[in-house]
Formats: structure tokens, sequence, C-alpha cells
């Protein structure tokens, strides 16, 4: 383990495990593998275009940070702030993100296979024209406001899940797990309207 260092996010070594470090600039592009950071600050914001492969990002800040056209492939964030990241066109396989405050993120156009986000807060985020794979779970999640334009609701499963509004399109709905509490918030979302009393 590597404690309260200040090193390159190139010098970064596979298998290791970094915490309470500060990692300035790359110069190079980043490809990050088996690497556990817990704890760390990044003076980087700009991560587009890096790779992360089987990494643990533990207590890490990433507020409003740009990760377009990554690669996330069984890696865990968790206890992260992600608030208002940019996770569009993205990759994600085997990919999840617990107990992480993650408003107003974008994954936008992203591929996300067999992934899963968990005790999240997911306030008016993303997920438009996203393609799932192996399906997509929120678990105890925070989704109102979220914003699934464009996305095929087959695999997804929100049952656990807290919204007052979804921003869905009709004809995309087909195959999405809901619980039965949730059914007449979803009708809503539709546009059905719900009658009371049989009057």
């Amino acid at each position: 383990m590597i404690k309260k260092q200040r090193l390159s996010l190139d010098e970064v070594v596979p298998g290791e495990t970094y915490e309470e470090c500060l990692f300035l600039y790359s110069v190079d592009r980043i490809h990050i593998d088996s690497v556990k950071f817990k704890n760390c600050e990044f003076q980087q914001t700009d991560f587009s275009d890096s790779e992360w492969l089987d990494c643990q990002l533990e207590k890490c800040h990433f507020l409003n940070n740009d990760f377009t056209s990554s690669i996330f492939y069984r890696t865990t964030f968790e206890k992260c702030q992600l608030m208002g990241v940019d996770f569009s066109n993205n990759q994600w396989k085997n990919t999840l993100v617990t107990n992480s405050k993650s408003d107003y993120i974008n994954l936008s156009g992203s591929k996300i296979e067999n992934s899963q986000f968990e005790k999240s807060i997911l306030f008016g985020s993303y997920f438009q024209d996203v393609t799932i794979k192996k399906g997509l779970k929120f678990v105890q999640c925070e989704l109102d406001k979220t914003d699934f334009l464009d996305t095929s609701l087959v695999g997804v499963d929100i049952s656990s899940s807290y919204f007052e509004i979804l921003n869905v399109a009709t004809n995309q709905v087909r195959g999405c797990t809901i619980s039965p509490q949730q059914v007449i918030a979803f009708v809503s979302l539709l546009g059905v309207k719900i009658k009371d009393d049989a009057s």
C-alpha cells in the first residue's frame, strides 16, 4: 500500500493500493488496471478516453469531471462524489456504483452491460439513448427526474428505487421491472389518468 504520496497518474502501478494520495495530471492517455484508490484526490478533471479495468475507487471525488468516451470493466465506485460527471459515450461492463452521490451524471449514448447502481442518489441524471445488455439494476436509489428518453428499458430493474417523476418513452418501457407500489406512479408517467371513485 502507498499512502499520502504526491504522484502522477502515469506512475500508477497495476495491482497497487493507494490511500490518501494526491494524483497530478497525466501526460499520456489514462489506462488504469487492477488498482485500488481510497480517499485519493485527483488534480485532473479531464479523464476522457480513459480505461479503468478491475479498479476500486473508494471515497474519491470527481465532481463535474469529464469521462466521455471512457471504458469501465469490473470497476467499483464506492462512497464517491460523482455529481455532474460526464460519462457519455462510455462502455460499462460489470461495473458498480454504490453509496455514491451521483446527481446529474450523464451516461447518454453509452453501452452498459450487467451493471448496477446501489444506494446512490441519481437525481436529475441522464440515461438517454443508452444500449443495455444483460441488465441494469438500480437498488435502493434516488431516481427522481432521471431521463431515460430513447433508451429501451428491457432488463432495467428500478423496483426498489424511489422516484416521483421519470422521463421515459411509452414505447420503450416494456421489460422494465417495477414494484407494485410504483405501478400508479409509473402509469401516470405514461399519461394515463386514474379515477379514484366509481362515479
